[in-house]
């Protein structure tokens, strides 16, 4: 049976709204609310790199959390992704997996403060960030020599300049369905024009 855009649009938003991180939850040690993580490839200079990271959805964009690292390099190098994220589950009942192919963008407190502000709020992890600041956790981490000692403010600020957002904008999903003692279907979405 074929199905509509919308249809396949719809099954993609469910699947990643079950799997996605939630926002942070103050109740739960570390305000902790994860989902599954998913795997990010990337790619520099003919050299793949796959990283777990967790991820957050809105609608069918991606977003992550990125300490600083290789995978950041890589992205300012060569902006194209994949994404794989394997559905929990029984496997001999069925199961789902998403392959996402698209497009990523950094996102940095210094270069576009108010959108990085709204997905680090819209996701609760600016009130872990404060609460990180808040802890000696941040002292032990050497990363955050430079604060030492320093007040919740210039600490929090540290924080900020060093986290990224990664936004991944998607260019195709596919969507795999296995039923038990079924071949199963893909579906498939790709961004228009």
């Amino acid at each position: 049976m074929e199905r509509t855009k919308e249809e396949i649009e719809r099954e993609i938003l469910e699947f990643l709204n079950e799997y996605s991180s939630k926002k942070r939850d103050p109740s739960k040690p570390y305000g902790a609310n994860y989902g599954i993580p998913c795997a990010l490839g990337t790619c520099r200079d003919n050299i793949p790199r796959v990283t777990l990271i967790d991820f957050y959805n809105v609608g069918l964009t991606l977003w992550m959390v990125g300490d600083p690292g290789g995978k950041l390099a890589d992205m300012r190098a060569n902006p194209d992704v994949s994404i794989a994220i394997y559905g929990m589950g029984d496997r001999t009942k069925g199961h789902k997996s998403l392959r996402l192919l698209g497009k990523a963008s950094l996102v940095t407190y210094a270069e576009q403060e108010q959108l990085f502000m709204e997905m680090i709020t819209q996701f609760g992890l600016l009130d872990s960030f404060k609460r990180l600041v808040q802890s000696d956790r941040l002292e032990k981490i050497p990363l955050f020599e430079s604060v030492r000692g320093a007040d919740v403010e210039t600490k929090l600020n540290k924080v900020l300049n060093i986290e990224t957002m990664i936004k991944v904008e998607p260019e195709k999903i596919i969507l795999s369905i296995s039923k038990a003692g079924d071949i199963g279907e893909q579906l498939v979405w790709e961004k228009e024009g």
